[in-house]
């Protein structure tokens, strides 16, 4: 009986100079096989097998020990060592992780050239093939010469195919080695060290609370939170002396400040005016609308009711700043400043002086609100239901203490059809906020029929004093009486109270900021070149029409782009429904879209907001004329 022969003793090792690498093993003695799946690997350049992405880090105990236990179980004989303070500085790792980006960046570019070389040998092949066939003689069927031409051009279709192979393999490896090269630049860039810099402060503070738990408990695992730390103000410090050597070097890096509000602000490739300087961003003027746009102004991204959009701009992806004053000049003349143009008027202008300027100015008093007063009221309601529920909100639009909810109850044989927009739930909203004694301030209704409404209120004004009796003089003598006739119509005819005709809006975004009698648009700069044409008439009973359009985020067209036409009632409910609006795309409405292939073109429906749709029970339209009758009675 022959005895199984004695296997070799193993010994896995990790220090963070080395990572973690196990000895003793030979190809083919099926070691490998077993730790492949604990993550091990083989490599020209390590001595042994080892665990890939383990140097300068702490050891991957639950892989070691699972590792052991699966060659144990295989007859070998295993020893572990740990040893977490043999490491190399910060410096040296980075040193060594350039130098094997330029190993690669030289392999690559050598696999990249053979790549390059065999194309074009199989180029050349192909092309000396097909020689005999540059005057377009075909292949001679039952001829002599029939198997050859075959076997000809069978070869040039695969050398052409190959070429083709080789080539796409040649700008591979060629967009390897430029990343490669680019490896040592990348990795130093004072912005973006800026940004990593963030990140490694905020990781250094939770070790330190981590650290400090760990201690005051008593956790086994205090040295491990000690070397982190180590560990992280190593690499802050490496990375901080990066930093100070770029702006040695004349690299410009904005904080906050450089800016004050006013200014304009070069950030990805636009301009756009600052409104806020924040101590790690700027809050700059911002218009989903408008963009893209090269100077995006606060008057841009100043909605009705006089709120200003804003965007968030980080300081490591600012270019240039701008004063406002200087950017004004700019424009009046007609054109947007170059970087050269916009640093020479900041030194003319810079930001402290700027705010000295600001400062200088007397600022308007505050006006401090009551907090126990509510600012604003949340309607929300079902579909075809006959009750609703009214909260009031406080500053921070949340359910304010004070104010219990109201449960609005419909009429008898009345039902809020339309959710939230019904008619009859908002008149009973208006006449509950007038016998609290409120009234609605400016702005109008934000939300929709999923999320509720929600519209801002404040106490409704005192009502004015009535004016002092005066004496009545003595009444003058009777007019002579009129015929009887024109008592009886004069008594039958009510007194009309005549309204002033409703401001025109902007066909495209609605604002008010319309000019009617010019035909443009202060506010999206929308100037159709032909008098665009409104809303079919409803007939006798029928609701009013919109078109409901797509509006990318991103681009800017030409014609809007329409999806479907609906009632104004349903359109304002699929517009407001939270799930109508994409990461690139929201939809809107108009009862004023222009003129078919001139400002707007249909634009196919591919189905994916038919849930929604289904949802609010309506169904949509895709010709712009008059509302069909079945589909006004079916609103109602």
């Amino acid at each position: 009986m022959t005895e199984n022969p004695a296997k070799d003793a193993l010994t896995i090792t990790h220090t963070r100079a080395d990572g973690t690498i196990l000895t003793g093993s030979r190809k083919g003695d099926g070691v490998f096989e077993i730790v492949r799946h604990h993550g091990f690997w083989f490599s020209r350049n390590v001595d042994g097998l080892y665990i890939r992405r383990s140097q300068d880090k702490e050891a991957d105990m639950w892989r070691i020990n699972r590792a052991a236990e699966a060659l144990r179980a295989a007859g070998h004989e295993v020893t572990i060592e740990i040893d977490e303070d043999r490491r190399r500085s910060f410096a040296e790792a980075e040193a060594a992780r350039e130098e094997r980006a330029d190993e690669r960046a030289d392999r690559f570019s050598d696999r990249a050239g053979r790549a390059v070389a065999s194309a074009d040998g199989r180029r050349a092949a192909a092309d000396q093939l097909s020689q005999r066939f540059e005057g377009g003689q075909p292949i001679l069927v039952g001829h002599h010469s029939e198997g050859r031409a075959r076997r000809d051009a069978a070869r040039i279709d695969n050398n052409m195919r190959k070429s083709f192979e080789d080539r796409d393999r040649a700008g591979y490896w060629s967009d390897r080695t430029r990343a490669a090269e680019n490896y040592a630049a990348y990795r130093n860039d004072p912005h973006r060290t800026l940004r990593r810099l963030e990140k490694l402060r905020a990781d250094l503070r939770g070790q330190e609370r981590h650290h400090a738990e760990a201690v005051e408990k008593g956790y086994s695992s205090v040295d491990r939170h000690a070397r982190n730390i180590q560990d992280y103000t190593e690499e802050i410090a490496y990375w901080e002396a990066i930093v100070e050597k770029a702006k040695a070097e004349g690299v410009k890096v904005w904080g906050p400040g450089d800016f004050a509000p006013g200014d304009f602000v070069r950030y990805l490739g636009d301009w756009y005016e600052v409104v806020r300087v924040n101590p790690k961003s700027l809050s700059v003027a911002w218009n989903l609308r408008l963009a893209p746009k090269q100077v995006m102004s606060a008057e841009d991204a100043t909605f009705d009711g006089g709120r200003v959009g804003t965007h968030t701009a980080d300081y490591t992806k600012v270019r240039a700043r701008c004063p406002g004053e200087a950017m004004r000049a700019f424009l009046a003349d007609g054109k947007v400043p170059t970087l050269r143009g916009a640093r020479e008027a900041s030194e003319a202008t810079p930001a402290s002086a700027v705010r000295e300027a600001l400062a200088a100015k007397p600022k308007p008093k505050k006006k401090r609100s009551d907090p126990k007063i509510p600012k604003r009221v949340k309607v929300e309601c079902r579909w075809n239901a006959t009750e609703a529920t009214l909260t009031w909100l406080n500053g921070n639009n949340q359910p304010h203490k004070a104010h219990q909810p109201v449960t609005i109850t419909a009429p008898d044989g009345v039902k809020f059809t339309d959710s939230v927009w019904s008619k009859p739930l908002l008149a009973e909203v208006a006449a509950l906020l007038a016998t609290a004694g409120y009234a609605y301030s400016g702005g109008g209704w934000s939300g929709g029929p999923g999320r509720g409404l929600v519209r801002a209120i404040e106490p409704a004004p005192a009502a004015e004093p009535e004016p002092p009796a005066v004496e009545e003089e003595p009444p003058a003598a009777a007019p002579a009486p009129e015929p009887v006739e024109h008592q009886e119509q004069a008594e039958q005819a009510p007194a009309v109270e005549e309204r002033a005709p409703a401001a025109e809006t902007c066909p495209m975004c609605h604002s008010s900021r319309w000019d009617p009698e010019a035909r443009v648009c202060a506010h999206c700069y929308h100037s159709p070149t032909v008098r665009p044409t409104g809303a079919p008439p409803a007939a006798e009973g029928q609701e009013a029409q919109a078109m409901v359009l797509i509006v990318s985020k991103n681009t800017r067209r030409a014609r809007k782009r329409a999806l479907w036409a609906m009632t104004r009632r349903e359109a304002q409910a699929v517009c407001g429904d939270s799930r109508t609006s994409g990461r690139s795309y929201i939809l809107t409405f108009s009862d004023n879209p222009g003129i078919e292939g001139a400002d707007w073109e249909w634009v196919p429906d591919n189905g994916s907001l038919d849930p929604v749709l289904e949802d609010l029970g309506i169904t949509p339209r895709r010709e712009w004329a008059a509302v069909p009758a079945g589909a006004a009675a079916g609103t109602e």
